[in-house]
């Protein structure tokens, strides 16, 4: 069966110094049946014209404008102009290893999952230092069965980023039916994966970087998390 057709969402706002890395990246993937909707949320620097620029050389790639609203509507005009299969986001100022979206659907695939999941590196812009998390990267697989990932174990797993954001994750394109972004929501991230997460019958987790994560001082992470937090940010 000929490879499906995947859409990788990137919204953008003020990314001109990083975004034709982003693009870069996602034009030299392994996997090449994609479209990459690129949403410029308002973005008042020059970013538009690196968009044009991909979008006339490459028909992968679609430009749309958008007053700005912020990162959950432009996620969301993403969602509802794509036309693939799979979904993706890659935030504007990070970038892709060269074979994630092959990693993401082989996976998905091969177990026969809604959801697969990657891991991520990241590079520090202020000190211009990379950091490596996986340092022990393989081809192994962990599946996770339905509602398996609401035990005690699970909710720990979710410490890590991997789990509490939109990117980093190939999903199939209907567990988001009816299932926008929250505008005007603090960690919409969060809240927003967790409830796509709950509707998966079968998750995928790969033990490979496919995410490259830029971050700087005003970066924030928080280390802790609770039961009632999760619950809180899902909306129960």
């Amino acid at each position: 069966m000929a490879d499906e057709l995947i859409s990788i969402i990137v919204p953008i706002y003020n990314v001109e110094k990083y975004l034709r890395q982003c693009l870069d990246s996602i034009q030299n993937q392994t996997y090449q049946n994609f479209e990459c909707l690129l949403i410029n949320d308002g973005s008042p620097d020059h970013s538009s014209k690196i968009c044009e620029e991909f979008v006339e050389k490459d028909s992968r790639f679609k430009y749309f404008e958008k007053a700005n609203g912020g990162l959950s509507s432009a996620r969301n005009l993403g969602i509802e102009c794509s036309g693939g299969a799979y979904i993706t986001f890659v935030d504007s100022d990070d970038w892709l290893e060269h074979d994630a979206l092959d990693r993401l659907y082989g996976a998905l695939k091969k177990e026969n999952a809604d959801i697969s999941i990657g891991r991520y590196n990241s590079y520090d812009e202020t000190r211009y230092v990379y950091m490596t998390y996986v340092t022990d990267p393989d081809d192994s697989l962990e599946v996770i069965e339905g509602k398996a990932i609401m035990d005690r174990e699970g909710v720990e797993e979710v410490r890590n980023g991997n789990w509490t954001v939109a990117v980093l994750k190939l999903f199939k394109r209907e567990l988001l039916q009816d299932l926008p972004f929250p505008i005007g929501k603090i960690a919409e991230d969060t809240y927003w994966t967790w409830k796509v997460l709950l509707r998966a019958s079968r998750i995928v987790y790969l033990n490979r970087c496919v995410y490259w994560y830029r971050v700087g001082l005003s970066d924030t992470l928080s280390n802790t998390w609770s039961e009632k937090r999760m619950y809180d940010e899902i909306g129960a």
